[in-house]
């Protein structure tokens, strides 16, 4: 077997073998990489998964194997495990998310070839052509290139397919939106938000609490602020639910806000856990645009299109089958 180089996302020169069988992602979200490269095959181990992460992240509904692998260490944005591990399931190649420094660390402790990969945000173009680029180093090294352009002209038709939907609308007629409750560290009430709200921007959807940058993990408005803002439409991460119905009970006032008596607060999937699921963020965008223009995404089938989502990306219809069992509150109102 030849060795061939690959250069990897941070621009260093890897030598690889010429078709490595035996693989490991490390870091945080390389392991959803690697499933969405169509690869899990090859993975060999896992860093240590939560036993609901296996009922809830699409990644590892559609792919339930990864979780009777070998374990090598914690998984997280600054571990990389345990090297007598990772060198007991004897990687032909190890795929990490992190710094050039420590790429060389986990080699030479390892043995192991090690390639740079990263992830993004997709909202925006520099976001997405960093999530391409990691696919076409993942793609150059497992020989798995077409996988590599299939993903990336999925996302890019996701894209314009909203465009062509609700560019037009104009600024004066955008419906509004505030997304709550998103899990950081656990669950939140309804005055906590972020400004990373793809689901919005995607659709043309305007955020109801605008002044919040989008680099922010969560932010507590209060509930005075967001009474004073009182949203439309709310969306809330499904893992909250129950926290959000408590809040509500407990706190009367926010029985004011429109959306709350209009019956508009709807839980969608999780996005912000094990690094952003952008499965869930298309699907809920999906959501949200035809909830917020319905005339303009007359013709999806909310169910339909969310498994279309699903199996794009991983090649298996979970919604369906699976996820609407595991969160029967998503795209539903909650009051």
């Amino acid at each position: 077997m030849g060795d061939h180089v690959v250069t990897d996302v941070a621009g260093r020169d890897v030598e690889v073998p010429e078709e490595p069988e035996r693989i490991l992602g490390i870091g945080a979200g390389t392991l959803r990489q690697l499933a969405l490269m169509d690869v899990t095959d090859r993975v060999v181990g896992v860093g240590s998964l939560r036993e609901d992460s296996l009922n809830e992240l699409p990644y590892l509904v559609a792919n339930p194997e990864l979780g009777e692998l070998p374990t090598f260490g914690d998984r997280g944005a600054d571990r990389d495990g345990d090297a007598e591990q990772i060198l007991e399931v004897e990687p032909d190649v190890i795929f990490l998310n992190g710094d050039s420094s420590r790429a060389e660390e986990l080699a030479t402790r390892t043995n192991t070839p090690v390639v740079l990969v990263d992830t993004a945000n997709i909202m925006h173009d520099d976001g997405r052509e960093v999530l391409y680029e990691t696919w076409e180093t993942i793609g150059e090294t497992l020989e798995k290139e077409a996988r590599a352009d299939e993903l990336e002209t999925f996302l890019e038709e996701t894209v314009a397919d909203f465009e062509e939907r609700t560019a037009d609308v104009p600024d004066d007629e955008r419906a509004e939106g505030y997304a709550a409750a998103f899990r950081f560290q656990g669950a939140h009430g309804l005055s906590t938000t972020r400004g990373d709200t793809t689901m919005f921007h995607y659709p043309n959807v305007e955020n109801a609490i605008d002044e919040v940058e989008s680099h922010e993990n969560s932010v507590d408005l209060g509930h005075e602020r967001l009474l004073e803002a009182d949203p439309e439409r709310i969306f809330i991460d499904v893992a909250s639910v129950d926290r959000v119905r408590e809040e509500v009970e407990e706190n009367p006032e926010l029985e004011a806000l429109a959306a709350v008596q209009k019956g508009e607060v709807y839980p969608v999937l999780q996005v912000y856990r094990d690094m952003r699921n952008f499965g869930p963020m298309i699907a809920n965008a999906y959501f949200v645009g035809k909830t917020s223009y319905p005339d303009r995404f007359d013709d999806i089938d909310l169910e339909t299109q969310v498994d279309d989502v699903f199996e794009a990306l991983f090649g298996e219809r979970i919604h369906g089958d699976h996820l609407n069992e595991q969160f029967p509150d998503v795209y539903r109102p909650l009051f």
